[in-house]
């Protein structure tokens, strides 16, 4: 599915609220009001939040993020307790996102998120329809432990689709096992100063060729790719490796801040490794790469997230580099012209 990032949206009215409470679109000046609701909500899914306050300002920083995020604002005498969201990822393909306060009497959140859901829908409905797009999914992330999401995600058609497994290593003490002198992998630092670096291009073919097998897997142009990038505030081309077998490019390994501010940790974002370097100990030499910068930069520990289903086997290639399984979230879809 192509981009067109064009589309102007219309608005979408939400169904009229309970009394005293109010909404309307959100802006940058919400940014910390925000951050206290969507930490606090996190705590109370999963017991620990990791949400810095550069992936909410990301929502309003750019243009892209501007014409692709909607997001709504709910109020009670003045304070902000509630928001919905909804991002357009690919122009069938719709985040969405609904956070209320929880210490709100629940029968008080219970009919938000409902309203919220229903608001959600028909963003996504409306923006398909302008774009020309008949079939829209919505998606929904869901931790393990969260029983409120799950719960009206269940009751308002979404189903569950695939597990995600956060792992971790530890880096205290961290020591790179000494290179196999017959192995023929040579990793470096990609080098990617502007956006006609080579490099850069090699990372976006090595990513998108290697995850084609993957689940859901979708197919960025490599403009969309590279604008997606610039408007993430948390990307990290320093941390960014490409592994080398006989001078050709077959692993590259993409690093992210989004867990430098709460956890001190670094993040592998994508790992990839095309089908001619599988099985010869690409991922684990840019994986001890990785690992062993972030320990020098002073990181306390690296984490990602991988496929529980992975058709690599990923979940084993990580536990034999030392990481260990901490939560597991799951994909939920909902098409709702199926």
């Amino acid at each position: 599915m192509t981009d067109n990032s064009s589309t102007t949206r219309r608005t979408v009215t939400p169904a009229p609220l309970p009394e005293g409470i109010t909404v309307r679109t959100a802006g940058a000046d919400d940014v910390p009001a925000l951050l206290t609701l969507l930490r606090a909500d996190e705590l109370a899914a999963m017991g620990e939040t990791s949400l810095s306050v550069g992936e909410v300002d990301e929502w309003f920083d750019t243009p892209r993020a501007l014409e692709r995020n909607t997001a709504l604002v709910l109020q009670r005498d003045g304070v902000l307790i509630g928001v919905w969201r909804v991002f357009r990822n690919f122009d069938d393909k719709y985040w969405t996102q609904v956070a209320i306060d929880r210490s709100l009497p629940a029968e008080l959140v219970d009919e938000l998120w409902e309203a919220g859901l229903a608001w959600a829908e028909k963003v996504a409905l409306t923006t398909a329809d302008d774009l020309g797009v008949t079939g829209p999914r919505l998606d929904l992330w869901v931790n393990e432990h969260d029983a409120l999401t799950r719960r009206h995600a269940e009751a308002f058609g979404f189903q569950q689709m695939r597990a995600f497994i956060e792992m971790q290593i530890d880096l205290n003490g961290y020591v790179a096992p000494e290179p196999d002198p017959a192995s023929p992998v040579v990793v470096r630092q990609a080098e990617v100063p502007d956006d006609g670096a080579v490099d850069l291009r090699t990372m976006y073919q090595i990513i998108s060729e290697s995850f084609r097998d993957h689940y859901d897997f979708q197919l960025r142009s490599f403009e969309d790719w590279v604008e997606a990038k610039h408007s993430d505030q948390l990307a990290d081309p320093t941390h960014w490796y490409l592994a080398e077998i006989d001078g050709e490019a077959v692993g590259g390994l993409m690093g992210h801040n989004s867990y430098l501010e709460a956890d001190n940790a670094g993040y592998v974002a994508n790992l990839g490794v095309l089908r001619q370097g599988r099985g010869r100990g690409v991922a684990k030499a840019l994986l001890r790469t990785s690992f062993t910068r972030y320990a020098a930069d002073g990181r306390s520990a690296v984490k990602l997230h991988v496929d529980a289903e992975s058709p690599t086997g990923a979940t084993h290639l990580y536990e034999s580099v030392g990481m260990y399984r901490r939560l597991v979230g799951f994909d939920f879809h909902k098409w709702p012209r199926a």
